[in-house]
């Protein structure tokens, strides 16, 4: 390993504990009661969601660069937004600052993106892969005890990571871009 990619990948090392720190540390100035998010473990799928929503948006600026369909371009960048709103609003309903980088499943997820979205095609499948984790996190969350406020803005989020999932999956299906499934035995395709 060259002294450069040493570096590189200290310095993602350290961003991702910068990120986990600030995670932990807004964590812990809630579990000192219900408050807002329901207590510690709501602060915690409440942080999570944080930290996924900020990857996704990273992930979203990725597929961006690797289209090239104008339509598809202003859907992605849309969907970044949305995503960058729940971050803004999570945090405000936390009352903490959003965390400046993210941790290491964010990295994992834009490190994914970027080796996975060549063109439109694979932006799309990459992004529906990211989305697919996103739904299942806030469906996570709406599991757990929240307050009535929280779990309003829970939902809301929810509705937009659905919306997000299905619009993907409806443009892979009608572009012809979904693989045929190939028959499980010889015997069929005779």
């Amino acid at each position: 390993m060259t002294k450069a990619s040493r570096d590189g990948q200290s310095n993602r090392n350290k961003a991702g504990a910068g990120a986990e720190e600030g995670a932990g540390a807004a964590a812990a100035s809630a579990q000192g009661g219900e408050g807002a998010t329901g207590g510690a473990a709501g602060m915690e799928q409440i942080t999570a969601l944080i930290l996924l929503d900020m990857s996704a948006a990273e992930a979203y600026g990725v597929a961006l660069g690797a289209c090239r369909a104008p339509e598809l371009k202003k859907q992605l960048a849309s969907f970044r937004e949305d995503h960058e709103r729940h971050v803004r609003e999570l945090s405000a309903a936390l009352g903490v600052a959003p965390p400046e980088q993210p941790d290491e499943r964010g990295m994992a997820i834009r490190r994914y993106t970027e080796l996975s979205a060549r063109e439109d095609r694979t932006a799309l499948v990459a992004m529906r892969g990211n989305e697919e984790l996103t739904n299942d996190a806030y469906a996570s969350a709406l599991a757990s005890e929240l307050p009535d406020e929280v779990r309003r803005l829970v939902e809301a989020n929810w509705q937009d990571e659905r919306r997000h999932i299905r619009w993907i999956t409806e443009e892979i299906r009608t572009r012809g871009w979904e693989l045929p499934e190939l028959p499980s035995t010889l015997a069929e395709v005779a």
